[in-house]
């Protein structure tokens, strides 16, 4: 029987500590140092350290920092984990005496979480980063479609014609949602734990505003115990990105709709298409494929964070820390991959205008304007001109004929036979009606698709974007001036 009774077993550092070492390093280093640098900078100004103290202390994590090999670091059951190798190194070098004294009043409880939220912080800014480069495309993209007309679905079977831009700012408006969600969740995520130390701070005249402002937050977590504790700055960020995923994994199943041979509403260009090995006629749109598959597999990462969290204690837990931290960051790294070939695809959309018209026109898409015109220009009530307008849909179809080579006599008589009076409506106001540019370009209530409603939504839209990428820019702005600042005080120290 083997022996457990020395820490660390075997079986432990096997299953566990060596990856977990490996994490601290690869991902969770760079946010230690910031801390130690910070503590350092803080316990001085506070006075807990003399300025000599804060000088070796300063240039020999430095050195660490730089000279360390940590690339070729293995696990080496001396250390429990990166924290305690530091520490001891520091240590080595000037003395227990006055590099004992960094960790006065901190503990890993208040470190650790301050360096997962450094770390998920950086990954929120560059996700909603990335969201505004998509909304660009979408932008420019629909800007450029606003006279290409398009048919859009419901149920799966063709409903009403629209434009390109329509449908696209529709995009744009849940991507701007989708910003907003994960704003909030960074604000969420842009507090810092430390002075709560292992979760009721310390009797150490520490300064946790200031040990904030050198980490670039914007506040302090104030609760000590909730620092350490809660976790819903976790769950927010997932549970945000995770809408996101599915929002936009409805956007792309709905352009795959769109790319297949019986709707043929947009083709795509060589540079998406792969082709068969053996049937030589086929354009299969294969990258819209692994965009949905890498928003489904985006959308179980977060999901898996999420669940994780699920009944645990509400108190200090490795359920929140290193290793799920860590395995989050994989559904930022799909949604890194996945929206610049999102928005390339999106630069690429062409419009199948002649599909798009038979199909509007075999399949009534306009007819519901004709009802809506019978009723303005005829004086009868919407039912009245429903039925008439629903008569006729189902005689055309019935005889295969489209919307746009209907004899104006078969409607006037079905009318007549349907109101009792014969249609004031002209023949050539007839086929304006149906027309898919009128049908459009009527529909200008707030939200519709005509020029000028599009065009003033899209001033809203830009406008929205604008102040996302304005704080957004001021976030980033005060986090490298505070990492600007660490470098400033290396050099006072050195």
């Amino acid at each position: 029987m083997k022996k457990y009774d020395k820490f660390p077993a075997q079986v432990y550092v096997d299953s566990f500590l060596k990856q977990d070492l490996h994490t601290y390093k690869t991902v969770f280093k760079d946010a230690l140092f910031q801390i130690n640098y910070a503590q350092c900078i803080m316990l001085h100004e506070e006075n807990i350290i003399s300025f000599e103290e804060a000088k070796l202390i300063f240039k020999n994590l430095y050195k660490i920092e730089h000279e360390f090999d940590f690339d070729g670091l293995e696990y080496d059951a001396k250390f429990e984990d990166l924290f305690f190798l530091v520490e001891k190194t520091l240590i080595g070098k000037i003395g227990v005496d006055i590099a004992g004294k960094l960790h006065t009043g901190r503990s890993r409880n208040d470190m650790e979480h301050t360096m997962f939220r450094i770390e998920l912080r950086q990954r929120l800014i560059t996700n909603i980063k990335e969201f505004f480069l998509l909304i660009d495309h979408l932008i420019e993209r629909g800007e450029r479609g606003l006279h290409e007309i398009i048919l859009l679905y419901t149920h799966g079977q063709p409903a009403q014609a629209s434009n390109l831009a329509h449908f696209l700012f529709a995009v744009v408006e849940f991507c701007l949602r989708d910003i907003d969600r994960l704003m909030k969740a960074l604000n969420l995520v842009n507090m810092s734990p430390m002075g709560a130390a292992a979760i009721t701070t310390s009797g150490f005249p520490l300064n946790r505003e200031r040990m904030a402002e050198l980490l670039g937050f914007e506040k302090i977590v104030h609760n000590s115990y909730g620092a350490i504790a809660s976790c819903d700055y976790i769950t927010t960020t997932y549970s945000s990105l995770k809408i996101a995923s599915i929002n936009l994994g409805r956007f792309v199943q709905e352009l795959i709709n769109w790319t297949g041979f019986e709707v043929s509403q947009i083709f795509v260009p060589d540079g998406f298409v792969q082709i068969s090995s053996i049937m030589p006629q086929k354009r299969n749109p294969v990258p819209l494929e692994h965009l949905r598959l890498k928003l489904s597999l985006c959308n179980g990462e977060c999901d898996k964070i999420i669940n994780t969290m699920h009944n645990t204690p509400f108190a200090d837990m490795n359920d929140s820390e290193r290793e799920v931290q860590s395995e989050g960051h994989k559904a930022f790294n799909l949604m890194s991959k996945i929206i610049p070939l999102l928005s390339g695809f999106i630069e690429s959309i062409q419009i199948n205008e002649k599909s798009i018209k038979n199909r509007i026109n075999s399949s009534m898409a306009t007819i519901t304007e004709l009802a809506d015109s019978l009723v303005r220009e005829e004086k009868i009530s919407f039912r009245q001109a429903h039925e008439v307008a629903q008569h006729l849909s189902k005689e055309l179809i019935l005889k295969d004929i489209a919307l746009d080579e209907v004899d104006f006599n078969v409607f006037s008589n079905l009318f007549e036979q349907l109101v009792g009076l014969k249609p004031s409506i002209s023949r050539e106001r007839f086929k304006e009606v149906c027309s898919p540019g009128y049908f459009v370009n009527v529909r200008n209530l707030p939200g519709g698709p005509s020029k000028d409603t599009i065009i003033n939504s899209l001033e809203v839209y830009k406008n929205e974007l604008s102040e996302y990428k304005k704080t957004i820019s001021e976030n980033e702005s005060f986090i490298n001036n505070s990492k600007n600042n660490l470098v400033k005080f290396y050099k006072q120290y050195s």
